[in-house]
């Protein structure tokens, strides 16, 4: 009986946390430019599973906006006045500044690597 009431006791906890945060995203953005090339490597999890994980040469694409789609997963980002921002979902309105995490530049800035990072939670409404 105490194994069935334990049992019970975290369900009830899982749930309310379920309920309360929804789902938990973390965002890893890597952009590099070398020589005037531009890629793009996103890593997209949800609640630690990854669902996108994609690379990308962006020089014949749109540099200010990019869609990665995998996994049934849409995310789309921007590249407007030098900040990485992105989608978020239609009831919290606006986009998220990525956070800028590492800058590492090799002979006078020509050839750079950025690091942005970002992680939220999405509260369940209903």
């Amino acid at each position: 009986m105490k194994f069935y009431g334990l049992v019970s006791f975290f369900t009830v906890i899982h749930t309310l946390y379920s309920l309360t945060i929804g789902t938990c995203i973390d965002l890893k953005l890597n952009v590099s430019s070398i020589n005037g090339v531009v890629n793009t490597q996103v890593e997209l999890k949800d609640t630690g599973d990854v669902k996108i994980s994609q690379f990308r040469n962006i020089c014949s694409e749109n540099l200010h906006t990019q869609i990665f789609e995998e996994n049934g997963y849409k995310l789309t980002i921007y590249h407007k006045e030098k900040e990485w921002k992105l989608n978020i979902p239609e009831h919290m309105p606006g986009k998220r500044n990525l956070n800028l995490i590492e800058t590492y530049c090799i002979s006078n800035k020509e050839n750079c690597c950025w690091r942005y990072e970002d992680n939220y939670c999405i509260l369940n409404y209903q």
